[in-house]
């Protein structure tokens, strides 16, 4: 495919812009000292996103120990970048409104996956909460733009998640020219994310990264941490073979540092995590 037919395809895919409401909070977050009361106001001014805020944080995935009611309580406890993180996710499901079983299945992973990298980051150190978070919410947006693009994209999804093998996003690349972590990752350029979420969305099955001596540490983090949780996210799905894990999980645990006790561990916490409801 040449660099124009690319393009071509880019553009009618149609990649969402930027809510003015992320716009917002990001300039308020670039500046040398972000104004808390500013941020708690930009949210509060959308009474929608006031009310699946406030009922987010007093779910049982933030464990907070007394009752949140309004949107400057929530940006005390979480602080402004965890709040950012939950908002970028609930606008993007407002944004990207589709429905059917495929979709469901992967608005409930994406909310598995955000819950995974913030617990995994609290853990592991070395990755922001909120950085952890995003990745969790957006590596797979691409896959829901793809789907509205591409009539047979269910199909494709099959075939990536049965090929033993190749990466997963060259089977996709056969078939459509183009692949979801590549969309993904324009998706969230465009929203202004940063750009270490970026990259870590545009190398989420690429596991040469973990051999790239020049590579960003923490983007080397993310994606690992993304094959983990995306693992724990199988096995309580009851599938406890992965293609993903195998094609990349032990150079996972290399830059994790992480051993088998310990990551079965973590599986075990993730999945009780899972099983309560938490996410």
């Amino acid at each position: 495919m040449t660099t124009m037919e690319l393009d071509g395809l880019v553009r009618s895919i149609g990649i969402p812009p930027q809510p003015a409401l992320l716009a917002q909070l990001q300039a308020e977050m670039a500046r040398p000292e972000p104004d808390l009361r500013r941020i708690a106001s930009l949210v509060s001014a959308d009474v929608a996103m006031t009310a699946s805020v406030i009922r987010v944080v007093n779910s049982p995935a933030y464990a907070s120990s007394r009752r949140i009611e309004t949107v400057d309580q929530a940006v005390s406890l979480l602080g402004m970048r965890q709040v950012a993180a939950l908002v970028t996710g609930l606008v993007v499901r407002n944004v990207l409104r589709a429905d059917g079983p495929q979709l469901t299945r992967f608005w409930d992973a994406s909310s598995k996956r955000a819950y995974a990298m913030s617990r995994l980051a609290r853990g592991m150190q070395g990755v922001e909460v909120g950085v952890a978070q995003t990745f969790g919410l957006m590596c797979d947006v691409g896959i829901p733009l793809l789907m509205q693009r591409f009539p047979d994209y269910g199909r494709t999804l099959k075939a990536c998640n049965e090929d033993p093998t190749r990466p997963f996003t060259d089977v996709e690349r056969e078939i459509h020219g183009t692949d979801h972590a590549f969309i993904g990752g324009l998706m969230a350029r465009t929203w202004g994310l940063s750009d270490v979420v970026v990259m870590a969305i545009r190398r989420h099955h690429d596991y040469s990264i973990f051999q790239e001596a020049d590579a960003p540490p923490v983007v080397i983090r993310i994606v690992a941490m993304g094959l983990v949780a995306e693992a724990a996210i199988q096995r309580f799905a009851g599938m406890n073979q992965s293609h993903e894990w195998a094609k990349g999980g032990d150079l996972a645990m290399g830059a994790l540092v992480l051993s088998d006790s310990g990551l079965d561990d973590w599986m075990d916490e993730l999945n009780d995590s899972f099983a309560s409801g938490i996410a």
